[in-house]
């Protein structure tokens, strides 16, 4: 890992404005250094010549001009860069039904004594809240996440909710994570006729998906999961699907393998590498990753997709890719990490009563926000709730946190994950902190030694050039 030093702020000479402050990533022995600031997320990549101007505080005007692009340094003149997100949902999941055919080892919903599905009543309600929600506020652009259990098996509550929202003259994404052994080839043409996206859940090769996710007999479902992918494969609007892979500590020593396996097997385009979360449930279950496996983890991860990429199997990580765009262009897609948690502020959570929640933390009713029977106003009921300090919106921090460089993305990690493992929100999300501290600096290492790795980790979406003057 590169040197890092934090160049405190400075005001620039002829009145060019003051530079905000940021951690350098250099190594002498090569050309290239990464700028990056922690309270806004701004970042440039610098030669050792423009570096060396920072360096001095001699900034010159063509650099200045770079930088106030790049929102490392503000003037009168320019617009502030934004580093605060204005209260809009556009991202809704809901609980549909807590009936599974699979019995995951690591699942926390307690599913044996839950196999209750939401009503048609509360499902038009949450959706007719939503519909109203959208059409006041003018917001087309929106996801609907329909989830379990298993959300194929209330496949014809969420066509349902699918008309209503087409009667209504609005077309959100509608995702649905599936464990694909219900996906048949009818199922599957009429998903693509509806434009309803299909993502599978697979923990690995077939030792390893019979492990960690038997069917509710017992038995293994490697080869129903498999049928489901295969019927995916052929429908063209389907095929691109992308896959959900938990790793616990039993199928940590097979990471490489399993990543393995989604590249040249199941060929999946991107994946996402959840670790499992610690929560009350699986307290004596001994499946969370120790530190030291989180940071091999995340390491071995970065590693394994350079190489399948070098090796014609294009395949990047959604949490590899996200972080790279947060570096590269200060990317705010991802409601979990581009600007820390956005609980409540880009997402929210509907139970099968129609509660509503800031996240997925339903379990806890005492974190609801409101009803959608009561039909008062969602970014009122937010808002008001930020402001009576309710637990989920309490502060995540600890010391470490000041000198962070990569505190803008983080900070503090995943609400959710810290309330089921301490039953209410202090401190921070440790795992996920870990894996920051890990792959942020693993990922700036590879965008100034390896540039041209970054293009397909990216999906295309940035080109790097192998020196910058």
């Amino acid at each position: 890992m590169r040197d890092t030093t934090y160049i405190h702020p400075f005001d620039l000479a002829n009145d060019f404005g003051r530079f905000k402050g940021g951690y350098l990533f250099k190594d002498d022995n090569e050309e290239n250094a990464f700028l990056l600031n922690s309270e806004n997320g701004c970042s440039i990549i610098l030669s050792s010549v423009l570096c060396e101007q920072v360096l001095t505080q001699n900034v010159d005007e063509d650099l200045a001009f770079k930088m106030i692009q790049r929102g490392m340094i503000e003037n009168e003149a320019c617009m502030k860069c934004q580093v605060t997100e204005r209260v809009q949902p556009t991202f809704f999941i809901f609980d549909l039904t807590q009936a599974c055919n699979f019995r995951c080892i690591y699942c926390f919903r307690h599913l044996e004594d839950k196999v209750h599905t939401i009503s048609d009543d509360n499902l038009d309600a949450i959706t007719n809240y939503i519909i109203d929600y959208c059409l006041k506020y003018k917001i087309t652009d929106f996801c609907v996440q329909p989830w379990g259990g298993e959300p194929l098996i209330a496949f014809d509550k969420i066509k349902r909710m699918d008309d209503m929202f087409k009667q209504a003259g609005l077309y959100p994404l509608i995702s649905i994570e599936t464990n694909a052994s219900l996906i048949t080839e009818e199922l599957a043409e009429e998903c693509a006729d509806r434009n309803i996206r299909l993502g599978i859940s697979i923990d690995g090769f077939e030792a390893v998906q019979n492990m960690h996710r038997p069917l509710m007999s017992g038995k293994p479902s490697f080869d129903k999961m498999m049928r489901g992918v295969r019927i995916l494969e052929k429908n063209e609007k389907l095929k691109n699907f992308g896959v959900v892979s938990v790793l616990t500590s039993r199928s940590f020593p097979y990471l490489k393998e399993i990543i393995e396996f989604l590249a040249t097997e199941v060929k999946a385009p991107c994946f996402k590498l959840n670790l499992v979360k610690d929560n009350p449930v699986m307290k004596d279950a001994g499946l969370c990753l120790t530190s030291e496996q989180v940071e091999a983890a995340e390491k071995l991860l970065l590693a394994k997709l350079v190489e399948l990429n070098r090796r014609g199997f294009p395949i990047t990580e959604l949490n590899v890719h996200e972080k790279l765009m947060n570096l590269l262009v200060r990317s705010k897609t991802n409601i979990c990490t581009s600007r820390g948690c956005m609980g409540g502020t880009k997402m929210i959570a509907f139970d099968q009563d129609g509660l509503i929640y800031p996240c997925d933390v339903t379990d806890y009713k005492e974190e609801s926000i409101g009803s959608v029977h009561d039909k008062q106003d969602l970014i009122s009921l937010v808002t008001e709730s930020k402001k009576s300090n309710r637990d989920f919106f309490n502060r995540k921090h600890i010391e470490e946190c000041d000198t962070c460089p990569f505190w803008f993305y983080c900070k503090g990690g995943c609400t959710t994950a810290i309330k089921y493992k301490k039953g209410c929100v202090e401190g921070v999300d440790n795992q996920e902190c870990i894996a920051n501290k890990t792959l942020y600096p693993a990922l700036i290492d590879l965008i100034l030694s390896d540039p041209d790795a970054i293009y397909p980790l990216t999906r295309g979406r940035v080109q790097l050039k192998k020196s910058r003057q």
